[in-house]
C-alpha cells in the first residue's frame, strides 16, 4: 500500500512595512499598503502561508492590535501561530524609532516576528494525531540589541500539519548586515554577514537533524532567507550536504527591492518525498504595493 500524497499550496513573503505595524505610514498610503496586502493574501490562496516581520502591540487600554488577525480573516485562515522575534518587553532600544513612538503612543507592548497560517490544523511535533502548537526556536541571539539589523535576533517558527504524511513546516528569516548590500564600500560586510547566515542554517540543522532528518520525514522550510541560491549555506550545507531541494521559481528574478538577485525560497526534504512541484513568484503591481519583496508560491505533491 502505497503512502499518501499531499497536494499542498505553500507561499512564503516578507512583509516588510509591517514593523512599523502601518501605523508609520501616512493615512492614505498606510490604508493601501494594507489592502493591498489583504487583497494579495487571498490571491496567493495558500493552504500555508508563512511571514516575516509581521508586528502586533497592545495599547494603553489593553487591547491587541495584530497583523495577525487581518491575515488570517484575508485567507481564510483558521490556524496560526506567531513567534516573536523583537520586542519592546525584551529588547526596548532608544535608537529604535518604532519603539520610541510606542513609548509616546502608549504601547505597553510591541513586537514584530514570523509567523505561520494554515487552512489544516497543526499537529504537536511529536504526535501527529494530536492537536500542537508552533514553536518559536532562537537561531541567533545577541548579547545586546542596538537598534540596527545588525543585531537583530533572529527565530525559526516550526510546526506540523495534522494531515498525513503529517510534514513540518518551519519558516525563518536570516540576518543581513547594514552594508551587505553596498560591497564596494563595505566588502567586510559580506562575508561577516555570510558567516552569520551559516551558523543560523547549522542551527536548523541541528534543531530537525535527529527528528526530521534522520527519519526522512517531510519538511517545508520557507522564508526571508538574505541571500541567493548560490550562497554556500544553501547551496551546499542545506542542499549538496543535507538533501534538501530549492523549489526553483518558472520566472525567477529578484525577489527584494534592494537586491539584485532571489533572496526569499522555498526548500523541501526530502528529495524521494517530493513527487511533483510547480514554482512561481506572484509579481505585479498589487504585490509591490503591499511589500517590496515579492510572494514565492509552491504547489507541491508530497507523500
Amino acid at each position: 500500500m502505497g503512502m499518501t500524497v499531499l497536494n499542498l499550496r505553500v507561499a512564503t513573503l516578507n512583509i516588510s512595512g509591517g514593523e512599523k505595524t502601518f501605523e508609520e505610514f501616512p493615512h492614505d498610503t498606510r490604508q493601501s499598503r494594507l489592502e493591498a496586502l489583504k487583497i494579495l493574501i487571498g490571491r496567493l490562496d495558500a493552504d500555508v502561508l508563512c511571514l516575516q516581520e509581521v508586528s502586533q502591540y497592545v495599547d494603553a487600554d489593553g487591547v491587541s492590535h495584530s497583523l495577525m488577525d487581518a491575515v488570517n480573516q484575508a485567507g481564510s485562515y483558521h490556524y496560526s501561530g506567531y513567534g516573536k522575534t523583537l520586542s519592546m518587553e525584551t529588547h526596548m532600544q532608544v535608537k529604535k524609532d518604532v519603539m520610541v513612538e510606542g513609548i509616546f503612543n502608549d504601547w505597553w507592548d510591541w513586537s514584530k516576528g514570523n509567523s505561520v497560517h494554515a487552512r489544516i490544523p497543526f499537529a504537536r511535533l511529536g504526535d501527529p494525531q494530536r492537536p500542537g502548537v508552533p514553536r518559536n526556536v532562537p537561531l541567533y541571539q545577541p548579547g545586546q540589541y542596538e537598534g540596527t539589523r545588525d543585531s537583530d535576533p533572529r527565530y525559526a517558527l516550526l510546526t506540523r500539519l495534522k494531515q498525513a504524511p503529517y510534514p513540518y513546516v518551519m519558516t525563518v528569516h536570516l540576518s543581513t548586515l547594514v552594508g551587505e548590500r553596498q560591497p564596494e564600500s563595505r566588502p567586510d560586510r559580506v562575508e561577516q554577514s555570510q558567516i552569520l547566515r551559516f551558523q543560523q542554517v547549522k542551527r536548523i540543522l541541528d534543531l530537525v537533524r535527529v527528528h526530521i532528518l534522520a527519519k526522512g520525514m517531510p519538511l517545508i522550510l520557507a522564508g526571508d532567507f538574505n541571500a541567493d541560491a548560490d550562497e554556500f549555506y544553501l547551496a551546499h550545507l542545506l542542499g549538496a550536504e543535507s538533501g534538501f531541494v530549492r523549489l526553483v521559481p518558472e520566472n525567477e528574478q529578484p525577489s527584494h527591492a534592494g537586491s539584485e538577485k532571489l533572496i526569499d525560497h522555498i526548500f523541501f526534504f526530502p528529495q524521494e518525498r517530493l513527487v511533483n512541484y510547480h514554482c512561481y513568484i506572484e509579481e505585479g503591481d498589487l504585490s509591490r504595493r503591499a511589500s517590496d519583496h515579492l510572494p514565492i508560491v509552491a504547489d507541491l505533491e508530497i507523500r
